[in-house]
């Protein structure tokens, strides 16, 4: 049969076909819900029997059943994938009930000013609503809380938990390139969060998952060994080069080891894998082991490192995707390691088809390709022009890696190294040093305790020494590239060039001859396929585009004209702990969409959730000048969390009523700036600057959060304040968007700038009802995520972040299944 003549060629064409098949079943999800089970068992039997029916008299016909057979297995696997057993937790969101369930990973504790912040991952087996019976209910949540002392929250894996709090659904921020958290969680099988405050959180200890204990034990005592003999932070680096997490990390390193491309090495992956594996065979190697002991043992220490990481879905992944690979390469059978490569997606797929959107396995699978199909081609180029053996083997590994994740890494974190190549050959060789040292020294330490602590000492010097090369790699002038989300097309096309000189020659010799034999309709093709982007383009870069982006509770709008030019308006801040808003979603925001410099940022007012962001964006990207309300420099230099002498900081400035702006075609009015504030007046909302955007017949309003008084003061003073779009003031609270502003703003849509879940009930049912009486067409950011107007100054076109969404996808499958269809 002709799919058995080329093995690689039709497991290729299957693991396409899956892959499509739980793409189609993303983007009909709805219609698909509907579908009773049996149904999908009849399509699924039917297509197997065609394809029996096709290998038995009809070979020629069986590769594409094949293929139609993994395609709607793709589709069928979603769709179990996302339906929840009718007793799921996540049936009670956005009410409060008791929750029991049993730890199925470590519990953690960080300590805040009154005691300890702890979190629960449990396996929910009751639930009680009110002061009802408890039920019996199934899923994962994460219980979160607070406790007096960490020996009161104390639990071990296994350990049955149990308190009352608010149950609500898993959201993140809801932005294009954000990691998709909810997503992450819900692939681990964790479908809601129970915020527990500070109501009592019961432990009873049960004797269960000893394994997992084990593991447990065996990470504490690694991680009381090494916070023996050296500093916290040190500590914390080294257990998660070992076993992964960010978990008291310097944010110094963390940036220095992103800026070089080394980040991957914090969480353990494939690379972690192979070099425990290569060790082990280099140790048989050197004690002239048979091979068959030699294979057990590299095994055996492939299956022990998951266990030590406490069998997380991401290091599970890497030990099978990277262990079996490893094997095969090792055994000198390179094309059985690209077929097990390929089998081993097709596995996880079918078995977890919300993978393929999962970032750990996108990740995985790609660098694992990039190595097996780009690497020896690279290192032959390398190899043919004279270049030594071990400086084109770790070129050629780095670039193999580097590219096969490109598109990725510019989705997720617009930034790729320029110095990743020099700090693989530089630094990776140490920071491998020190996986395998650190691993010895926590097994040396179990027995003399005392050798332990002194190799453990010889960890943090070489973590040093290591550290600080990386830090001036980073601090090298165009260390790092900003690279723009990849649109779908460019990713294709980027794959297809990429990995061409891969395929082996036979499939280049016939693409080459069909090229040859249809050059004509290629050409016609290629000539229409470039016709029908160049006109895209050119439609869309006549277009002003203001995106209101998710910031939680928070304001944060970018404006980008049509030749490129960025101005932002807020930039969001205010979130507790080390999170910063301008640095983790507002900057990433930005980055995705390629801007590179702000022409200008316009703050509303000094209040946190407006202004804090400022700083970190003021740090990393070029801005011509921030324009502010009256409160005063030390007053935005404490938002921004800078210091008063701070150099950025002369970028501020004042604006005054009447001022106005032109960038590019858009012309920015102010129509509202309190005079700075008279010594002892403590300013608030009543401070907000209000801008007009106009950009033709289109026009935006930035209202900040201006109250009812600062917008009966604006009437007053004649201020038009007509606009197509208005950002309603103060997050939809009811201090503001008076019926008499409404009335003269006139707005045909509204958009909310509220966290999802707010403490402050933000929007007000009496600001929506007001909204929903004028007509206005209400987005909000808490449900809508990212909100984009595109506009070419007469017709105006909007696209939400929802609408493309998994995560909102999935609500709606939970909605779907308590309720019946919604709209």
């Amino acid at each position: 049969m002709r799919y058995g003549q080329h093995p690689e060629r039709f497991f290729v064409s299957l693991l396409f076909a899956l892959a499509l098949g739980i793409l189609a079943g993303l983007a009909f999800l709805p219609e698909l819900q509907g579908w009773p089970g049996s149904l999908w068992f009849m399509v699924l039997l039917g297509s197997l029997l065609l394809t029996a029916l096709a290998v038995w008299r009809q070979p020629a016909l069986a590769w594409p059943c094949f293929v139609l057979l993994f395609f709607l297995l793709g589709a069928g696997r979603l769709q179990q994938a996302v339906s929840l057993h009718a007793d799921d937790i996540s049936r009670f969101a956005g009410s409060t009930v008791s929750v029991a369930g049993r730890l199925t990973g470590e519990m953690q504790a960080v300590q805040d000013t009154t005691g300890f912040r702890v979190s629960y991952p449990l396996a929910v087996t009751g639930v009680r609503h009110g002061r009802g019976k408890w039920e019996q209910a199934s899923g994962g949540v994460v219980l979160y809380g607070h406790t007096a002392t960490r020996e009161e929250a104390e639990a071990r894996i296994g350990d049955l938990v149990q308190s009352a709090g608010e149950l609500r659904l898993i959201h993140g921020y809801q932005n294009p390139g954000q990691i998709d958290t909810a997503l992450l969680r819900r692939e681990e099988g964790i479908t809601a969060n129970v915020f527990a405050g500070k109501n009592k959180i019961v432990v009873k200890a049960e004797e269960a998952a000893p394994l997992l204990r084990l593991a447990a034990g065996v990470r504490q005592h690694y991680r009381e060994a090494m916070q023996q003999v050296m500093p916290p932070q040190d500590a914390a680096a080294i257990f998660a080069l070992l076993f992964g997490g960010y978990d008291g990390l310097d944010p110094e390193l963390v940036e220095s080891f992103t800026i070089t491309g080394l980040i991957h090495i914090l969480s353990v992956s494939g690379s972690h894998i192979s070099l425990v594996a290569a060790a082990i065979a280099g140790i048989c190697l050197l004690l002239r082991l048979p091979m068959a002991c030699s294979a057990v043992l590299v095994t055996a220490a492939i299956a022990f490192y998951p266990l030590l990481a406490g069998f997380v879905p991401p290091v599970v992944r890497a030990a099978v995707m990277g262990g079996l690979t490893f094997l095969a390469l090792a055994l000198g059978r390179e094309r059985d390691s690209r077929h097990i490569l390929l089998l081993t997606g097709m596995a996880m797929l079918l078995y977890s088809p919300l993978l393929l959107f999962h970032i750990s396995f996108e990740l995985s699978f790609l660098a694992t390709a990039g190595l097996l199909y780009l690497a020896p081609v690279f290192h032959r180029w390398l190899r043919a022009r004279r270049v030594p053996a071990a400086i084109s083997l770790g070129l050629s590994i780095t670039l193999a890696a580097q590219l096969a994740t490109l598109p990725v890494l510019a989705w997720y974190f617009q930034r790729v190294s320029i110095v990743a190549l020099l700090a693989n050959l530089v630094v990776t060789p140490l920071l491998d040093v020190l996986i395998l040292l650190g691993l010895l020294s926590g097994f040396v330490a179990l027995l003399l305790p005392t050798a332990g602590g002194m190799l453990f000492g010889g960890c943090s010097l070489l973590l040093g020494l290591a550290s600080e090369m990386t830090r001036w790699l980073a601090a090298l002038p165009f260390s790092v590239a900003v690279v723009p989300a990849f649109p779908f097309w460019a990713v294709l096309l980027f794959y297809l060039l990429l990995f061409l000189p891969a395929l082996p020659a036979e499939w280049r010799g016939q693409l080459a001859a069909f090229l040859r034999r249809e050059s004509l309709a290629a050409g016609l093709f290629l000539l229409g396929l470039g016709t029908f982007l160049a006109i895209g383009h050119c439609m869309a870069s006549r277009e002003l585009t203001v995106h209101f982006i998710d910031a939680g509770q928070g304001d944060a709008a970018l404006v980008m004209t049509p030749s490129g030019k960025a101005v932002l308006f807020d930039a969001g801040g205010r979130r507790t702990g080390n999170f910063d808003i301008g640095e983790r979603v507002t900057l990433p925001y930005l980055r995705h969409y390629g801007v590179r410099r702000l022409e200008a940022v316009f703050l509303t007012h000094a209040h946190e959730d407006h202004a804090q962001g400022c700083g970190a964006i003021l740090q990393s990207l070029p801005v011509g000048m921030v324009y502010t309300a009256g409160e005063g420099r030390e007053v935005y230099a404490r938002s921004m969390r800078l210091g008063d002498n701070d150099s950025v900081l002369g970028k501020l400035k004042p604006v005054t009523s009447g001022q106005s702006f032109e960038v590019d075609g858009l012309t920015i009015e102010v129509l509202h700036a309190p005079q700075a504030a008279e010594e002892g007046d403590k300013r608030g909302n009543e401070a907000s600057n209000v801008y007009r955007l106009r950009y033709g017949d289109a026009s935006f309003l930035i209202t900040g959060d201006l109250t009812a008084e600062g917008e009966a003061g604006l009437l007053a003073c004649g201020a038009d304040v007509r606009a197509t779009v208005l950002k309603v003031a103060h997050h939809g609270s009811r201090t503001s968007t008076s019926e008499a502003f409404l009335q003269a703003a006139h707005p045909a849509y509204g958009v909310i700038c509220a966290g999802r879940d707010n403490s402050f009930g933000h929007p007000h049912a009496e600001v929506v009802a007001r909204l929903q009486q004028h007509e206005v067409k209400i987005l909000r950011t808490d449900r809508d995520g990212a909100v984009v107007f595109a506009t070419d100054g007469r017709r105006l076109r909007i696209s939400t972040y929802r609408e493309q969404s998994l995560t909102a996808r999935l609500e709606q499958a939970v909605l779907y299944q308590q309720a019946g269809p919604v709209s």
